[in-house]
């Protein structure tokens, strides 16, 4: 039977470093021959990756939250390239030389910037519905909500609802959690971000990429669909992929056994 991960105690678990006189918060969990770092999405946190970690068994886990998210502290100018020196950083305090890395939309971003920048280092990657060049909400209704935020957030407010919108069930206290935690995240953090994402452009990036590549994606991601996709697939034509049928823009909420297994699997490949 699968451990079920206590929810409540998550934070509980969190270890925290010092990075560039920020605090950064991160769970460092289980064993195994090549750490896995699991990079979370825009407004998560290291909770993103609970329903899957207990798939991982076998692995070493290390989760942080990215800065502005979870416990860490938010950057006063946020960046990809900041983010991916992080997670550096957060290496050499564990000891680690090499690593994989998977990467949740925001966290797939980092991935990528992370092997362009770090390459030596990045043994795998990982990207879980990623994107080169987002664009990501700049017309829509929720770009609009988004621009338009202010404090205090709601955590059960229809715009959240539909942020966190999924095409299969989901824990229901998993998804409580991760709403409460975005709704935590003061609307200037969340805009700072969000003007970070909508001016990425990592097609060059993607071309200093020499490490094995992964691209997992829902085929109902309504925010990086087919043509996110697609270019994925041109900057990266080795890459194993899979598209999950029937699953939206989080499918290691979702499936995370399926996800995992589609990991598992692609790490397994992977000369140590």
């Amino acid at each position: 039977m699968t451990k079920v991960v206590d929810q409540a105690g998550w934070n509980d678990r969190k270890r925290v470093t010092a990075t560039d006189g920020r605090r950064l918060a991160y769970i460092d969990s289980g064993e195994g021959e090549m750490p896995l770092f699991l990079l979370h999405g825009y407004t998560d946190s290291s909770r993103s990756w609970s329903l899957i970690e207990p798939h991982l068994a076998g692995h070493r886990l290390v989760m942080p939250d990215l800065p502005g998210h979870g416990l860490s502290t938010a950057m006063p100018l946020a960046t990809l390239e900041a983010f991916a020196d992080d997670i550096v950083r957060l290496a050499d305090v564990l000891g680690i030389e090499r690593f994989a890395v998977i990467g949740h939309s925001m966290g797939a971003m980092t991935a990528l910037v992370l092997a362009a920048r770090h390459g030596v280092r990045v043994t795998a990657l990982a990207s879980l519905c990623g994107s080169l060049q987002p664009g990501l909400l700049a017309e829509t209704t929720l770009g609009a909500e988004i621009r338009a935020l202010v404090d205090p957030i709601d955590s059960q407010s229809p715009f959240l609802r539909e942020w966190h919108r999924c095409a299969q069930p989901v824990d229901a206290d998993f998804m409580a959690w991760i709403a409460r935690e975005a709704a935590t995240m003061p609307a200037a953090v969340w805009q700072a971000l969000y003007a970070m994402i909508e001016a990425t452009d990592l097609r060059r990036a993607a071309e200093r990429i020499d490490a094995p590549v992964l691209l997992l994606a829902g085929d109902e991601d309504a925010l990086f669909d087919e043509p996110h996709r697609a270019a994925l697939r041109t900057a990266f034509p080795q890459a194993a992929t899979e598209i999950l049928a029937g699953h939206s823009h989080n499918p290691h909420w979702e499936s995370p056994a399926l996800v995992a297994a589609a990991l598992a699997g692609f790490l397994a490949a992977q000369p140590l």
